[in-house]
């Protein structure tokens, strides 16, 4: 299957504005979360794209995602809110080239949100859900964080995976890019990634952020919302840890 990836124009406009105490955002500038300063990623199975889209529509939402068992993704809460998905058809692409020939198209048949998320209250994180594949796929799952997250790891090295846009080219996305940066800030709830020149933008809402744990790329947080000094200039991005999470996911993956 090939789609062509058409991103809404109210989300290419938006800008992430404002620190992280200078909330709350729209909902359009939280999904409009992409890799600055990366490259193309021709690895990393297990990250998908999620596209989000009407029927008969060439445009759509765009969000990514993290394989976590063989039916079960890891992506944003925002991504997935019954406003944004309801009538519309889900789908998780597998590869890195989202309009070309290659790579995987699977129907996602169920989606579910963190209880304790609040969109209304960002810092607060719990930014997380999963989307349910209508049939497993034989790629090796990511694993996720399960041990609380603490100031030490300030200075850690990070690596950012998403689908989104970069600064060249402003509402193109489709393409999985990487980069590798540090963890600048861990809050009861959230980690602020990145430096200027390296970190998630608009696009990549839902990706992940891996650090190694016992020499495992381990995801511990989700691309969750970002702020910008213009509408085309984003500085920082923040995920949600997904270790204050671990009870709504495992519920998912455990499932028989």
């Amino acid at each position: 299957m090939r789609k062509g990836i058409i991103f809404v124009a109210a989300a290419i406009l938006s800008a992430c504005t404002g620190e992280v105490d200078d909330l709350p955002l729209t909902d359009t500038d939280v999904a409009s979360a992409a890799i600055i300063g990366g490259t193309i990623d021709e690895g990393d199975p297990a990250v998908a794209m999620l596209w989000i889209s009407a029927a008969g529509q060439d445009t759509g939402d765009r969000c990514t995602a993290s394989l976590i068992a063989p039916q079960v993704l890891l992506t944003a809460a925002h991504c997935v809110l019954p406003d944004k998905i309801n009538g519309k058809t889900v789908t998780a692409f597998f590869g890195t080239y989202s309009d070309g020939e290659e790579g995987t198209w699977v129907n996602v048949v169920e989606t579910h949100y963190d209880p304790e998320y609040d969109h209304t209250n960002k810092p607060a994180g719990h930014d997380v859900a999963v989307a349910i594949l209508e049939e497993p796929v034989t790629i090796q799952p990511l694993p996720y964080n399960r041990a609380p997250m603490t100031e030490d790891m300030v200075g850690d090295p990070v690596r950012l995976i998403g689908f989104g846009d970069d600064h060249e080219i402003w509402g193109f996305g489709g393409v999985k890019h990487h980069v590798s940066t540090i963890v600048n800030t861990v809050t009861p709830t959230l980690l602020g990634l990145g430096d200027r020149d390296h970190h998630t933008c608009r696009g990549d809402s839902g990706g992940p952020a891996l650090m190694d744990v016992n020499g495992v790329p381990t995801i511990v947080g989700v691309t969750s919302f970002g702020a910008s000094q213009a509408p085309s200039t984003c500085t920082e991005g923040w995920d949600s840890r997904v270790d204050i999470s671990l009870d709504f996911i495992d519920q998912f993956v455990n499932a028989p």
